[in-house]
């Protein structure tokens, strides 16, 4: 969502993870009562007054979980969701759903119908194998729209095989430097 808005795309950030709700931690949000629960539980809220700005640019918004409901999957299953979602697609460029983890609820699932496209976010060396086969579970049975992964938090340095790119490395071990070729290891020194 950040590098989006930094490339001038009018962005925001939906907190759909209600039953534990973290955006307003995540970009320190002072105003946790109001966001998208009170919009679900009452349709007439004017849902672009509960979007607040952001502190990292201009272009980047965000509409909260709001209040902790006591009957989310009832709240996330209601119509009123696909109204919120039209509507801020017709005021952003971006509209990005930050959900609960999946598996631990049925609320992602309920929420993958107003998803253009969904993305499994899945961390290096945490991430349990098993997680890995709802993944391709989700993707054979298309209960997510468009399911893509992606894995962050990989440490370079622990990695002994495979291509070396990434940031920093650049020049080191690709393409320039004193260790010229095509992949990590090649052309490598036996002393190190």
């Amino acid at each position: 969502a950040i590098s989006l808005s930094l490339l001038g795309k009018k962005v925001v950030i939906v907190g759909l993870d209600i039953r534990k709700p973290g955006l307003n931690k995540v970009f320190q949000l002072s105003n946790k009562e109001r966001g998208i629960t009170q919009y679900l539980s009452n349709p007439e809220t004017d849902l672009m007054e509960l979007v607040q700005s952001s502190d990292v640019n201009k272009n980047l918004f965000i509409l909260p979980g709001g209040t902790v409901p006591p009957n989310p999957t009832e709240l996330l299953a209601r119509n009123g969701l696909d109204r919120a979602i039209e509507t801020l697609k017709k005021n952003f460029d971006y509209v990005i759903l930050d959900t609960a983890p999946i598996g631990m609820v049925t609320d992602t699932l309920l929420i993958g119908r107003v998803a253009d496209l969904s993305v499994y976010v899945c961390r290096a060396d945490y991430t349990h194998k098993a997680e890995y086969t709802l993944i391709n579970e989700l993707s054979f049975e298309k209960k997510l729209p468009n399911l893509c992964t992606v894995i962050n938090g990989v440490d370079l340095k622990k990695r002994k095989y495979g291509y070396y790119y990434g940031y920093g490395k650049y020049g080191k071990h690709y393409g320039y430097g004193k260790r010229y070729g095509y992949g990590y290891g090649y052309g490598q020194d036996t002393k190190r």
